[in-house]
């Protein structure tokens, strides 16, 4: 039995896979392991627990990059042709995973493979992948909300206030004149029974039964009214709670866009992971996201003096929710206003973020609003992506 026990605890302790990761060893000999380790400027951050850490780098005295222990070295142009097939695809390998499982068949669908959605405290935007290290870029109000749409709201609160307040006054106006109508009553009918045990003659008693029967419909008027009274009244506080509740959630969306740095990404095979903020543009509507540690497809710039007025482009996106997830619109650029690029593609609620491509499948520009007037049925606009990288270049830059 002893020697039974002895193999089994044997066989466990072999079957077991070290655990690897990089290390970061701090100046107060501390040491962290993590799988995922990157520098951002004077900041080392990793990832741990499902969310991502910073320690300043001046904590930092070194970081020892450990190769995991079932990785093999990178196999010859010879020995790929033969093995790749049979090689499991890491599940840091976004790159190989989606095109296994999503097969590709025309550039517009590879565009599509490098599209995903981001969810936020708000909603849905749009967003893709810029390089092969997990830099996505999106539309700022995706992730911090639309400033003017944000201001509309807000004027609209303002109003459904100043609606509330002058339905308050009102409720207030109308519980005076029943408190005083009330009172009226009251003393009416105490004169109106003095005036029946001093009734002396025939007229006298035929002017109190007519008064009688106008203090009854009086009556019945005032029930009516304290009970239109009470209607109003159950309504203003139904009111008040739904603009109480309605305003409140605004508000904690707008804290919580506000202070979110951590963003959910649904992929084209929706796979959800979480990507951090990188930076957002003070000039433009754009944001820089990053999902550290994954090798990912990306898009292909082409600058805007290569764009020719009349050539198809195709929006990609995620309008409105995920069940239109990764929709494809197409049109032709009509041509380029105030620093945007005009298209007739239809760009959807929830498209922001989303890349605007050519018939290669390049990114030509980021998909940011949609203007409809009484002339057109409706004109999509997108930022160039030669400003995005201008914007982003010391991050993009290899």
């Amino acid at each position: 039995m002893k020697l039974q026990a002895f193999l089994v605890m044997v066989i466990l302790l072999c079957s077991i896979t070290p655990l690897y990761g990089h290390e970061i060893h701090l100046t107060n000999g501390k040491i962290i392991t993590a799988e995922t380790v990157w520098e951002d400027g004077g900041v080392v951050k990793y990832e741990k627990y499902g969310g991502v850490i910073s320690i300043a780098r001046n904590r930092v005295k070194k970081i020892v990059y450990v190769k995991a222990r079932h990785e093999k070295p990178a196999a010859s142009a010879e020995q790929s042709s033969t093995e790749q097939s049979t090689e499991p695809i890491s599940e840091r390998d976004l790159t190989a995973k989606l095109k296994a499982k999503l097969s590709p068949k025309t550039p517009v669908e590879e565009a599509s493979m490098c599209t995903l959605s981001v969810k936020t405290a708000a909603g849905f935007g749009s967003g893709f992948f810029i390089s092969d290290n997990g830099f996505i870029i999106t539309n700022k109000h995706v992730v911090r909300g639309d400033e003017l749409q944000n201001k509309q709201i807000e004027e609209e609160f303002e109003r459904a206030l100043m609606n509330l307040r002058e339905f308050k006054h009102y409720l207030a106006q109308e519980h005076k004149k029943i408190v005083k109508y009330n009172a009226d009553l009251k003393d009416d009918l105490a004169l109106l029974h003095d005036m029946q045990g001093e009734a002396k003659t025939e007229i006298d008693k035929r002017y109190i039964e007519s008064r009688r029967r106008e203090l009854i419909d009086y009556e019945k008027f005032l029930r009516e009214k304290e009970q239109n009274y009470n209607k109003d009244k159950k309504e203003y506080v139904a009111q008040k709670q739904n603009f109480d509740k309605q305003l409140e959630k605004f508000q904690d969306e707008q804290r919580e866009l506000t202070g979110q740095n951590s963003f959910e990404i649904i992929l084209a095979d929706d796979t959800r992971l979480y990507a951090t903020l990188f930076m957002l543009s003070r000039q433009h509507d754009l944001a820089l996201l990053k999902l550290p540690g994954y090798r990912t497809p990306y898009l292909k710039p082409v600058m805007q003096d290569d764009l020719s007025q009349g050539q198809i482009v195709y929006a990609l996106g995620s309008p409105v929710n995920l069940d239109m997830k990764n929709t494809v619109t197409s049109g032709v650029l009509s041509g380029f206003r105030e620093n945007f690029i005009q298209t007739n593609a239809q760009i959807y609620p929830g498209n922001s973020g989303g890349p605007l491509i050519n018939e290669k499948g390049e990114v030509i520009g980021i998909n940011t609003q949609k203007l409809v007037t009484r002339k057109f049925e409706g004109l999509g606009f997108a930022i160039p992506i030669d400003v995005a990288l201008d914007e982003f270049k010391n991050h993009l830059s290899p």
